[in-house]
């Protein structure tokens, strides 16, 4: 199968640079300067450093003669930050004009309110022939896939991230890092060890017969992951799907309470409420430090984001089979 090169954006703010952001600046030839200018000691700007030495494997896939031919568009991890309708039909029509395929991205651990802004999103796709059209709906969310099923049958869901149960942030098995393992008195080799241990890092719940069987009786047919250092085994059957990985943002984890919020209002770190939010995560980050790793980590709103380093080669090179490319200029909050 043909690769796919998919590129993601959370809103129509980020859709209208695309140009910008896509377009390849070799960093290391801007003089000093004028780098101090454009990329000063400021940690919101992480993203676009790393959006400069993404671009340098993006770049890669285009050589290749891989071209862009679908937008994601939504919000995975904050539903104080979904688009509404109207940006979801601009959104839906800008894929239109370009002749892309158009996915709509839908978030996790959503509450009531959350999931009526889905409902009315999935209904203004389905009033504008969206869903005759066949367009896909990424659900982080059981909820969102009862819904799909049952009131919107015609657009194709896509198992997210989120649902997809990987083990993340393992930098103990891409080396030079070392297992946090008390190595005295064990007999096997340590080569063997840390095949092992990659091995079981690797294994993920579409691993489980049953699991699937349940996915393809609910018509799932596609799933979206990110990438790890560890790989994810998966059978020559590709279990029956198309396998998405994005790049270069993963999430380590995530949830409902947000700690950004709560440098506005301690509460909100703790406790969901429906009071309107201030968005502080669209000023800034909350970047914390994880020993040993020298990964870059950045906590954005409730999700804390990892951009993806030297171990992401050999989803390159052709060495770890997949279907979809889902290309992030942006930490997609």
């Amino acid at each position: 199968m043909e690769l796919e090169l998919a590129v993601y954006f959370p809103n129509m703010k980020r859709l209208d640079e695309m140009e910008e952001s896509l377009r390849y600046v070799d960093i290391q030839k801007i003089q000093s300067g004028l780098a101090a200018v454009i990329f000063p000691m400021n940690p919101n700007l992480a993203e676009y450093v790393a959006n400069s030495n993404a671009l340098t494997w993006l770049d890669k896939l285009y050589r290749e003669g891989h071209e862009f031919s679908r937008l994601y568009f939504g919000q995975e991890f904050c539903q104080n930050l979904i688009p509404g309708p109207n940006e979801i039909e601009q959104s839906y029509f800008y894929s239109k004009q370009l002749g892309w395929n158009y996915t709509y991205v839908t978030g996790g651990y959503l509450t009531n309110a959350g999931i009526d802004k889905v409902r009315k999103n999935l209904e203004r796709l389905k009033e504008i022939g969206a869903e005759a059209d066949g367009v896909e709906v990424v659900f982080n969310d059981w909820g969102v896939l009862r819904i799909l099923r049952r009131d919107y049958p015609g657009f194709k869901p896509v198992l997210g991230r989120i649902l997809n149960k990987q083990t993340r942030l393992n930098i103990f098995v891409y080396s030079p890092n070392e297992m946090p393992t008390l190595y005295t008195d064990i007999q096997t080799p340590f080569e063997e060890v840390q095949k092992n241990q990659v091995n079981a890092y690797a294994d993920i719940s579409l691993n489980n017969p049953e699991y699937v069987e349940k996915l393809h009786s609910m018509g799932v047919k596609n799933v979206d992951m990110d990438i790890v250092p560890q790989g994810t085994k998966r059978p020559a059957d590709g279990w029956g799907m198309t396998l998405g990985y994005y790049y270069p943002w993963g999430f380590i984890a995530t949830g409902r309470n947000c700690a950004t919020s709560g440098t506005t209002n301690p509460y909100r770190a703790y406790q969901v409420t429906e009071e309107p939010c201030p968005r502080p995560c669209q000023k800034y980050n909350c970047s914390p430090s994880i020993p040993p790793s020298d990964i870059p980590i950045i906590q954005r709103g409730p999700a804390l984001m990892i951009f993806h380093t030297e171990y992401s080669e050999p989803y390159f090179e052709g060495k770890i089979p997949y279907e979809r490319f889902i290309f992030e200029p942006y930490i997609p909050l």
